[in-house]
């Protein structure tokens, strides 16, 4: 397990006319909002419910070429050094934190948390990027590692309450102060969150991941929530109206073995509707026969297209997934994986995917409370 002084609760200083990351921020929001000026005082012109409706329509929007682009230089120029040149991919979408005044009231307040609660894994590291002035009680609250893991191994073996477990984060947590222009970098093992913010203005950031190369990436999936550099294919349009695509659902893999068909399905559903593609019929795969025939039998049948809801949802063993997406590049048939934004058309695209399926491990070592 790789960790780097550098990522230890510490603050990096980027080139803000080259990274405008508030100017972008705030034309987004024109985009729904054209009335707003100013991001400090956003919460005296919207809604409650118009926050959430901001928040998602920047993280959406970052899947644009144009801003996969700019975390892509801006991780190259900044990031790279800092985990030993090693390959990392981007985190698909990032978040953008959105702390009004006195959010608690409109229970909005972030609580304090670790990255592995949240499913996180500890090859990630964390980029938290302030867009408006971040300072003392609408600021992010973040503990050392040390005394994170200490408090985390207390949390689980005492099953304190989230009331007792804020109360002890207060004890180790200090504000992080920081104008546009800087970036704080994390572990996933430090503890942080939010306070009720008391300043008067709304503070926003932009949050979010790297994942380095060999590690560890828990239920955070390299080709869905993370992307390598360089992968635009989100963004891409094409209208496959007239091509005869099915549908495939399995739950015969690790991945997918405990995620409900109706959940599969909505995965599916989404990216059909972006995609638009016309789905001919839902397809099944046996319970229990892990090696995946319905799929192969369909892939023999040779529609143009189909899609599942992830390359996860292929076969364990590798030598068998090796086959059906050799089969399936052989027969021309497009294999579509809904979770990841991702096609197989080619050899390249097999290339692709073999890239992301074995690029990290889902978990190395016990966590710091199993010791």
């Amino acid at each position: 397990m790789l960790h780097y002084k550098e990522w230890e609760n510490k603050t990096l200083e980027y080139d803000l006319k080259k990274y405008n990351w508030p100017k972008h921020v705030l034309e987004l929001i024109q985009e729904l909002y054209p009335k707003i000026k100013s991001l400090e005082k956003i919460h005296l012109s919207l809604s409650p419910a118009d926050f959430s409706k901001v928040t998602l329509h920047v993280q959406n929007s970052f899947s644009r070429v144009k801003y996969m682009k700019l975390f892509d230089n801006f991780a190259k120029e900044y990031i790279q050094s800092k985990i030993g040149g090693k390959k990392y991919l981007i985190k698909r979408q990032a978040t953008l934190n959105l702390v009004v005044p006195n959010q608690v009231k409109i229970k909005r307040k972030l609580p304090f948390h670790q990255g592995i609660f949240y499913n996180n894994g500890r090859g990630q590291r964390t980029i938290w990027m302030p867009v408006t002035k971040a300072e003392k009680t609408n600021s992010m609250y973040i503990a050392n590692l040390q005394e994170s893991r200490a408090l985390t191994k207390k949390v689980i073996k005492a099953q304190l309450s989230q009331e007792q477990f804020e109360k002890e984060c207060l004890k180790i947590c200090n504000p992080v102060n920081l104008n546009p222009g800087y970036a704080h970098l994390f572990h996933q093992e430090h503890i942080h969150g939010n306070v009720n913010n008391e300043t008067g203005y709304t503070r926003m950031a932009i949050d979010w991941h790297i994942l380095i190369e060999g590690e560890e990436y828990g239920n955070r999936l390299p080709g869905g929530f993370f992307r390598a550099p360089g992968d635009y294919e989100q963004d891409t349009s094409n209208n496959y109206e007239k091509k005869s695509f099915v549908t495939y659902v399995s739950n015969n893999s690790k991945f997918d073995k405990h995620i409900p068909l109706v959940f599969q399905r909505k995965v599916i559903d989404e990216y059909c509707n972006h995609k638009k593609i016309k789905n001919l019929g839902v397809q099944f795969e046996n319970e229990h026969l892990d090696w995946l025939p319905v799929l192969e039998y369909y892939i023999k049948q040779k529609p143009y297209g189909i899609v599942l809801c992830s390359m996860y949802s292929l076969p364990d063993d590798l030598k068998r997934r090796d086959y059906l997406l050799k089969l399936a590049v052989k027969n021309k048939v497009e294999l579509h994986f809904a979770n990841e934004y991702c096609k197989l058309k080619t050899h390249k695209d097999l290339k692709k995917i073999n890239f992301y399926l074995n690029f990290a491990k889902y978990k190395k070592g016990k966590h710091s409370w199993e010791v």
